[in-house]
């Protein structure tokens, strides 16, 4: 059996590491990390470090033309980084996050099934910057591990619910058993487009906290009827700013509330490292 909290190799220092039955033992202790037991196994490796993921390197990408494949046209010469011509994405696929989780390969015109996107109403545009990989015919961009100038822009279309899951329950000699019925809500979207812009700033637009800070205090987007009789004053920028603004500037209070509400720019999703959700890696946004 195992030792309940193996030392470390490093705090082994009164034992000779070059003898084959030390040796062996550290092998034995380390290969064989848990204690078995009738209920559940019971970790013994005590001080395993974290992975260290940071600094997040930036979002790169590869671009490769389909020269070897059959086509209707003549492929342009490998483009310049300077005069980097406009792809035609009217025909092409990418695959692209919704969640933490869930994936999508997608054309212009499918329909995505989605987790629920809070704040959205049928008609809203939303878009999504998390993507993985864009394709067509004619070429084919690998995400390292996003695409940074790539982006899905899609419309709402609207807020359901999804067909009946049925689950049965059962304790063994507890007299115990029961049907649950659960019901997941979740959100239609319609890809619109699937943008491509090499040339544009792949960094999101800060977030106007003061504009929409009645709206986050809200919980809800209020009609400009209901703004008219809030004080409002002039800002550094020459902007009128709710009053309010003074005493909170609308900061997140936690990592990924902005996001959650909608209130972001585009939806980003881990591994990309412009995002503010939770990560279950690192245990942070």
């Amino acid at each position: 059996m195992p030792p309940k909290i193996p030392k470390h190799p490093l705090q082994d220092i009164d034992q000779n590491m070059n003898e084959l039955i030390t040796y062996n033992d550290l092998k034995i202790r380390w290969q064989w990390t848990t204690r078995f037991g009738k209920r559940r196994m019971k970790i013994a490796r005590a001080w395993k470090p974290k992975r260290c993921i940071f600094p997040a390197a930036q979002p790169t990408c590869s671009f490769i033309w389909h020269r070897q494949m059959p086509h209707r046209q003549r492929m342009p010469e490998l483009p310049d980084e300077r005069d980097f011509p406009r792809v035609d994405t009217s025909n092409a696929f990418a695959v692209f996050k919704t969640s933490q989780i869930h994936q999508h390969k997608v054309t212009v015109g499918d329909l995505v099934q989605c987790e629920k996107m809070h704040r959205k109403v049928a008609g809203d545009k939303v878009v999504f910057g998390t993507v993985l990989l864009v394709g067509s015919k004619d070429f084919t961009i690998l995400g390292k591990p996003t695409v940074p100038y790539a982006k899905v822009v899609g419309t709402v279309e609207q807020q359901t619910l999804t067909g009946e899951m049925l689950t049965y329950k059962y304790k063994p000699k507890k007299k115990q058993q029961a049907f649950y019925r659960r019901r997941q809500h979740v959100t239609m979207v319609r890809v619109d487009e699937i943008v491509v812009e090499p040339a544009e700033d792949t960094a999101d637009p800060p977030v106007p906290k003061p504009v929409r800070l009645l709206d986050l205090w809200a919980n809800r987007w209020l009609d400009p009827v209901e703004k008219r009789d809030i004080e409002m004053v002039e800002g550094n920028d020459g902007e009128l700013i709710p009053k309010v603004a003074e005493l909170y500037d609308g900061s997140e209070h936690q990592p990924g509330s902005y996001h959650r509400r909608g209130l972001t720019s585009c939806y980003r999703y881990w591994p990309d490292p412009q995002h503010t959700n939770w990560n279950p890696l690192s245990g942070s946004g």
